[in-house]
């Protein structure tokens, strides 16, 4: 053999064999749970075990109700309890990842308002550690482990694996939460198998056509830049630097469709030969555009992309039936903010596998999120260039702090972190602030010291008659990078216990605040433009510090049902709510 190949060959082996003693050490992280009275669940649970080199002793047996949804009882009794104890033989430290091998149900019902979420969502919390409480609106924490990245101001957290998360101080004690699942154990089986495939051939997904990259397919509602992130453009926001890291790593044919149909939907391809997919929103809708490349990642930013793993209309679950090796998505609505984010993928780039690259990139535990796939999948071991390396050299971040969704009440101060890529020359690098719209005051200009790659500048909202989006932008020379800033009034104004509300009695009401109450109360002025039918107080005031106070309304008897406005004003905002009096 000529010396030059048995180098590459060596090489190579020396690669593999280094993949194979990572992947070793991490499956002795991962429980495998199974319901022994199940034979499919078994066999997947002995499959999954045998291919990924599991120990015996990560074998974690329970016998799970076929209820859907689980009661919140149940789940405790049946589910939760046996998992602790199986962790607590095993090592609660010990474990990162819990593998559910062919198990149903999907979801728990939970609370008196009998609201629905993934089991999942809860067995990554299983120690209580995120939270005790039950959540019946949204989530109000973001976990520990999760990196809040600010897409349009191009601010993202370097990655970090889970079990080095999990060895520091102050680290919660949570799981990354999978299974492996579809209409048949052999499609379940099939999620690791062209997963320990794709990590063998070296990354991305094996391309179905001979000799071509796998298509990566961005399915964005319209062009990102043209808007600011926020509300369902920060959705956008997200898809779009995705496409980015895409395109940057050049592992894949990019494919990124702004027309505002799905793939497969005229005018917008088809996504034929596809490694991964993100997008958005096929609700109760599966186009069957794709042919699933093995080893492939994609979810859909929807509602219900998995409502089921076997069967339905879901995008996750026909996705699943026809082939994708690894997918996310919620069992009932998670809002936008509770969805894996597209950040995901460049978590993958730098080199996570999917296990820590999904739970890092979704905000909220014990929510409604369900993960398909082997969390030790890694299709890009060692990570791709650029992203594993420092940051372009061309490249400004803009980090809004102190608000997970940038979302202000205008009169408080906040701040900008601005970071370059190389450190600033002896003079210091000055980069100029401009905003596009008032309600947001910061200084003209900043300069990062000299040596320094960063520097925090401090700024303040304005008060505020409605809200508005400001974006702010910093430049230095031909290079910028803007971050949208939405600023609230702080009057949010009246809800009602219950609309319609039948005449004749007392209703009762509160008056609300999108921030705290400031020093001396804020005295909220009322009316109601009926007020022979709906009768208000004349003012409210909020106490310092608290963000509602209760009123009541007295209503008169009407003979049909009848429309009031009920109008809140304060510091210049103003809102005015329907309320509607019935016989």
């Amino acid at each position: 053999m000529r010396l030059d190949i048995y180098i590459k060959v060596f090489a190579v082996l020396a690669v593999l064999a280094r993949l194979a003693f990572s992947q070793s050490s991490l499956a002795s992280r991962v429980l495998v749970v199974y319901n022994p009275t199940e034979p499919n669940s078994v066999a997947v649970a002995a499959h999954y075990q045998t291919a990924r080199g599991v120990p015996n002793a990560n074998l974690c047996a329970i016998t799970e109700s076929s209820a859907n949804p689980l009661p919140y009882s149940v789940y405790l009794s049946a589910v939760r309890n046996p998992i602790r104890g199986c962790l607590n033989a095993a090592g609660p430290q010990q474990i990162l990842y819990i593998l559910l091998a062919y198990l149903q149900p999907l979801t728990l019902q939970g609370g008196p308002a009998g609201y629905e979420y993934s089991i999942d969502g809860f067995l990554s919390d299983i120690w209580d550690q995120y939270t005790t409480q039950i959540f019946n609106t949204v989530p109000t924490a973001v976990h520990r482990y999760y990196a809040e990245s600010q897409s349009q101001g191009n601010a993202f957290v370097p990655f970090q694996k889970f079990a080095d998360y999990r060895a520091s101080a102050r680290a919660q004690l949570i799981y990354s939460v999978w299974r492996l699942d579809g209409a048949t154990p052999d499609i379940a089986n099939a999620q690791v198998d062209n997963a320990l495939a794709a990590t063998a051939a070296g990354g991305p997904p094996i391309s179905s056509v001979l000799g071509v990259p796998p298509n990566a397919c961005v399915d964005m509602l319209g062009p990102a830049l043209v808007r600011p992130d926020s509300g369902y453009a920060t959705g956008d926001w997200d898809l779009y630097r995705a496409a980015g890291f895409l395109i940057a790593a050049n592992n894949f044919n990019t494919l990124v469709d702004t027309l505002g149909t799905s793939f497969g939907v005229s005018p917008s391809p088809n996504c034929p030969n596809a490694g991964l997919y993100v997008g958005w929103y096929n609700y109760g809708t599966y186009n069957d555009a794709f042919t699933w490349d093995k080893g492939s990642i994609g979810w859909d930013l929807d509602s219900g992309a998995l409502v089921s793993t076997r069967g339905g209309i879901w995008w996750g679950t026909n996705a699943i039936a026809k082939g994708i090796t690894v997918t996310s998505g919620p069992v009932t609505e998670p809002y936008l903010e509770g969805l894996a984010r597209p950040a995901a993928v460049r978590s993958l780039l730098e080199g996570a596998n999917v296990g820590d690259a999904f739970l890092r990139n979704t905000r909220w535990l014990k929510w409604r999120i369900v993960n398909v796939g082997d969390p030790l999948y890694q299709p890009f071991p060692g990570g791709v260039a650029p992203f594993n390396a420092p940051v372009p050299a061309n490249s400004i971040g803009l980090f809004l702090n102190q608000s997970t969704f940038r979302q202000f009440v205008g009169g408080v101060p906040l701040a900008a972190n601005i970071s370059i890529a190389t450190p600033a020359p002896a003079n210091g690098q000055t980069l100029s602030l401009t905003t596009n719209a008032t309600g947001v005051n910061f200084p003209s200009s900043v300069t990062v010291p000299a040596g320094q790659t960063s520097v925090t500048v401090a700024g303040s909202t304005a008060i505020v008659p409605a809200a508005v989006d400001v974006q702010l932008t910093a430049t230095a020379g031909s290079i910028s990078s803007t971050n949208t800033i939405s600023v609230y009034p702080l009057l949010a104004g009246a809800a009602f216990n219950s609309n319609p509300a039948k005449g004749g009695g007392t209703l009762n009401a509160a008056l609300n605040l999108n921030g705290n109450a400031p020093l001396g109360g804020a005295l909220i002025q009322l009316s109601s433009d009926t007020p022979g039918v709906a009768a208000v107080p004349a003012s409210i005031t909020i106490p310092q510090g608290l963000t509602q106070a209760a009123f009541n309304i007295a209503t008169s008897a009407v003979a049909a049902n009848t429309a009031v406005n009920i109008t809140s004003t304060y510091a210049g905002a103003s809102n005015t709510v329907t309320l509607t009096i019935t016989p």
